[in-house]
């Protein structure tokens, strides 16, 4: 399968992300101009589109483009799953131009994707994470 990939989503394309937004158990409480505002403010957006041009793959990264990525939301369509496209997401943002100087790429998953992360590089990390929630 060939793919398009983008990091530009306005227009048609916010809306198409809030629909694949809408479909993942962690997002699908978002509204429409929380999506829109999380994309005007994220470092770097990537999608990628299938050969019909719809959105089949999403992530974003905050980073200070130095020291520190951190990586989220990789979301693949439930169709296109298994297909590889998760991997062919993390490895575009690690292989970045604009990422090109950071030397540490983090993100959290649940329990079930940490090995799906080890097989593309990711360890296990001596931090934990903690959470304040409004």
């Amino acid at each position: 399968m060939r793919y398009a990939w983008i990091e530009e989503f306005e227009g048609p394309r916010r809306e198409e992300l809030y629909e694949f937004y809408k479909k993942e158990w962690w997002t699908k409480g978002r509204t429409f101009s929380d999506v829109a505002q999380m994309l005007d403010h994220s470092d770097l957006t990537l999608g990628c589109c299938g050969e019909n041009g719809k959105l089949v793959g999403f992530s974003r990264v905050l980073t200070d483009f130095t020291f520190k990525a951190l990586i989220f939301d990789v979301i693949v369509h439930s169709d296109f799953r298994g297909y590889g496209i998760g991997k062919a997401l993390i490895d575009r943002i690690i292989g970045h131009d604009a990422l090109s100087k950071v030397n540490s790429f983090e993100l959290y998953c649940p329990e079930r994707l940490i090995p799906f992360y080890q097989k593309l590089g990711f360890n296990e990390g001596t931090s934990k994470l903690l959470r304040f929630k409004r």
